[in-house]
Parts: structure tokens; C-alpha cells; sequence
């Protein structure tokens, strides 16, 4: 008896294995458009194809869709009442709204809810 269970245990042990790669994720590539609208989102300037390669780990930047997908981002956050709001919660200007086509009034509008921002947190 003692002969059977040994062996079967081990067999019914191994059938329990986990192959490590059946779940090996698949790479499909960058997704350049919104990787240039998460850029215009957070702030940040316009990225070089160099630092977009270095950034990705891609050498093959598709630049007109990273540029469609800033300029989408750049529609979504660069509005007056968005970058009020930012000022207020203490948030420098975001350079994705420094080539907008109202960039003065955005930076004015900025400037205001900094403004009060820092006066709100001097009475408190």
C-alpha cells in the first residue's frame, strides 16, 4: 500500500506545477496617441521622438499620432476654469497650455486662483 501512495502523491504533486509562462504578458506596442494626451493631461511640454524612444522603450515613435493625442489632452486642460483651479490648489502653470492659442488669458486666469490660493492659506 505504502508502494501505490508514494507515487501517487508525487504524480498527483507535479500535476499541480504552474507553467511560469503561460501567462507572459504580450507586448503590442505604444499606444502614441495616448501617450501624448497622458503629456498635455499632467502638464508637461511636448517630448523629442528621442526622449519619447528612451521614455517607451520604442524606437519607432509615431509622431503625428503622439501630436494628435497632445493636442486632444491640450483641449481638455486647457481651460480657464481648469488651470483657476490648479493655481488654487498651488500647482505651477502647466507647459502644455503655453502654446495654446488663449495662453494669456489661461496664465492670467492661473494667476488669480494662485492668487487666492496663497491668501486662503494665509488665514488659515
Amino acid at each position: 500500500m505504502r508502494l501505490i501512495v508514494t507515487p501517487l502523491l508525487c504524480l498527483l504533486l507535479t500535476a499541480c506545477q504552474i507553467d511560469p509562462y503561460t501567462h507572459q504578458p504580450h507586448w503590442t506596442g505604444t499606444d502614441w496617441y495616448d501617450a501624448g494626451k497622458e503629456d498635455a493631461m499632467n502638464g508637461v511640454a511636448v517630448k523629442s521622438n528621442e526622449s519619447l524612444a528612451a521614455n517607451f522603450n520604442d524606437p519607432k515613435v509615431d509622431r503625428s499620432d503622439y501630436l494628435s493625442g497632445y493636442k486632444d489632452g491640450q483641449q481638455k486642460i486647457c481651460q480657464e476654469n481648469f488651470v483657476y483651479a490648479w493655481g488654487l490648489a498651488g500647482r505651477i502653470f502647466p507647459a502644455s497650455c503655453d502654446t495654446a492659442e488663449n495662453a494669456t488669458t489661461l496664465r492670467t486666469a492661473w494667476q488669480q486662483g494662485m492668487n487666492e490660493g496663497t491668501k486662503a492659506s494665509r488665514l488659515n
